[in-house]
C-alpha cells in the first residue's frame, strides 16, 4: 500500500545503456460514431492515448475527416509530443477507418481502399525504420487492415462475404507478409462463417494470436476477452448490457506469429485495455476496476461501447542508445513534502514537461546527473501529463494526484 507523500508512482522501460529488441505496439478502437455521437469525447480519448501510447492506432467509426484532424492534433500530439502522423482520410460509405502511427519507428508507404458491400476496408502498408535502413531498402513491411463488418445477429452471411473481399485481397498481394487485421468484427462466435473466413477462407490463413476461438457471446468461459459493452445501460446509440461479446479482434499472419519476416507476436501482450475478467454482463466501471486508473476506466466508460484492443510485435532489430549505466526499469514518485518528482536512479541528461489536464504546461524542467525533479509550485489536485526525453528516449505518462 502506498502511502503519504507518494501521490503515485510510474514505471517506464528505458533501453539507456543496453541492447534490446524494439516493439512496435499496436491498437485497435471502435469509437462509437466519432465526433458526432457525444461531443467533447477527444478529452477521454486523449487519456487513453497518454495511457497506452500506440505505435500503430487503427480506429472504426470515424464520421468525418474533422474527427480525424482531432484525434492527430488533439489525442496524439499532445503535451510536447509531436512523433505521430496520419494516413490520407478517405471519406467511404457509411463511417470510416483511419490510421495513426508514431513516425519515429514508422514509415508509411502506400494505402488502399478495399469496397465491400457495406464499408470499406483499409489497408496501410508501413515499414520499420532503423537507422540502416529505409523503404527501399531491406527493412520490416507490415500490411496492417482496419475492418468494420455488418452488425446484427442476422448478418452472417454479409459479414462472411466482406470477410472473403479481403481474403482474397490478400490472395492478390506479391508479399502477404506481416498482416495485421484488426477492427470491429461482430463476430457472435469464432465458428460463425465469417470468422471461419477470416481464418481460413482463400490462401492465406490468419490467427487468433490467443488462441481462444470458442462461441464468445454471452458466455462468462470468454469473460475476460470481451470488448463490448463497457455499459449496462445504453446511452446515445452505444450498446448496453454490458460485458458479453467479443466483436473487436485482431488477426495475424504465420509469418508474424513465428517471426518468418522480421516481427515477432509478443506473448501475453494482447490485451482489451480495462478487461479484468470481472466484467461478464457489467460495465467498466462497476464492480470496481482494479486493472486501470479509475481516470482511465471512466474515460473508456463515457468514450465508446467498445474497448480498444491491443497487441505487441518485437523486431529482429536491435536499438543501442548512450552507454550510460541506467537500470532498464525506470521508477519515479511525486514526493509531496520536498514538493519534487523522485526518480528511482541518476538520469545523465533529459527533460520533462508537465501538462494539466487542460492541456497547459505546468513548467518544463531538466534532468542533468541527478534523480530529483523539484517543481516550481505544488500540484494541486487533478490529472497530469508528463512527455519529454529522458536518457535520449521519448516518454510519456499520465498520473493522478488525489485530493
Amino acid at each position: 500500500m502506498l502511502k503519504a507523500p507518494l501521490f503515485f508512482i510510474l514505471f517506464h522501460v528505458l533501453v539507456c545503456g543496453a541492447v534490446a529488441q524494439d516493439t512496435i505496439s499496436v491498437m485497435y478502437y471502435n469509437l462509437l460514431k466519432f465526433p458526432d455521437e457525444i461531443p467533447g469525447r477527444i478529452t477521454d480519448l486523449r487519456k487513453i492515448i497518454g495511457y497506452t501510447q500506440p505505435d500503430i492506432f487503427v480506429v472504426n467509426e470515424l464520421t468525418d475527416e474533422s474527427g480525424a484532424v482531432a484525434i492527430l492534433n488533439e489525442a496524439l500530439n499532445v503535451f510536447g509530443a509531436d512523433h505521430y502522423s496520419a494516413a490520407e482520410y478517405v471519406d467511404g460509405t457509411d463511417t470510416d477507418n483511419m490510421l495513426f502511427y508514431n513516425n519515429e519507428k514508422l514509415g508509411l508507404i502506400d494505402q488502399v481502399q478495399i469496397p465491400t458491400g457495406l464499408r470499406d476496408i483499409s489497408g496501410y502498408k508501413l515499414y520499420y525504420k532503423h537507422p540502416e535502413l529505409g523503404p527501399s531498402s531491406d527493412t520490416i513491411f507490415l500490411n496492417v487492415f482496419g475492418i468494420h463488418l455488418k452488425a446484427g445477429s442476422g448478418s452472417f452471411d454479409q459479414r462472411k462475404d466482406e470477410a472473403l473481399v479481403l481474403k482474397y485481397y490478400l490472395n492478390d498481394m506479391d508479399i502477404p507478409e506481416n498482416i495485421i487485421a484488426g477492427g470491429d468484427f461482430n463476430f457472435y462466435s469464432g465458428n460463425e462463417s465469417g470468422c471461419q473466413a477470416m481464418l481460413d477462407g482463400a490462401d492465406v490463413y490468419l490467427f487468433d494470436p490467443i488462441d481462444q476461438i470458442g462461441n464468445w457471446s454471452n458466455n462468462s468461459f470468454y469473460a475476460d476477452i470481451h470488448t463490448q459493452s463497457t455499459r449496462t445501460s445504453s446511452f446515445g446509440t452505444g450498446a448496453g448490457g454490458g460485458m458479453d461479446d467479443r466483436f473487436d479482434l485482431i488477426f495475424l499472419s504465420e509469418d508474424a506469429l513465428y517471426n518468418e519476416h522480421g516481427l515477432t507476436f509478443l506473448e501475453g501482450s494482447y490485451q482489451a485495455l480495462g478487461q479484468d475478467g470481472d466484467r461478464f454482463n457489467e460495465s467498466i466501471v462497476i464492480p470496481f476496476n482494479p486493472s486501470v486508473p479509475d481516470s482511465i476506466s471512466e474515460a473508456l466508460y463515457y468514450m465508446s461501447d467498445h474497448l480498444p484492443l491491443s497487441l505487441s510485435l518485437v523486431t529482429d532489430y536491435t536499438v543501442s542508445v548512450n552507454n550510460a549505466p541506467i537500470e532498464t526499469k525506470l521508477k519515479l514518485y511525486y514526493n509531496t513534502v520536498e514538493n519534487a518528482i523522485i526518480l528511482n536512479q541518476t538520469i545523465p541528461s533529459g527533460s520533462l514537461q508537465i501538462y494539466n489536464a487542460t492541456g497547459s504546461l505546468f513548467g518544463t524542467y531538466s534532468v542533468d546527473n541527478n534523480q530529483r525533479i523539484r517543481l516550481n509550485e505544488r500540484l494541486a489536485p487533478g490529472i497530469y501529463f508528463c512527455a519529454g526525453r529522458l536518457c535520449k528516449e521519448q516518454i510519456g505518462f499520465s498520473f493522478l494526484v488525489p485530493d
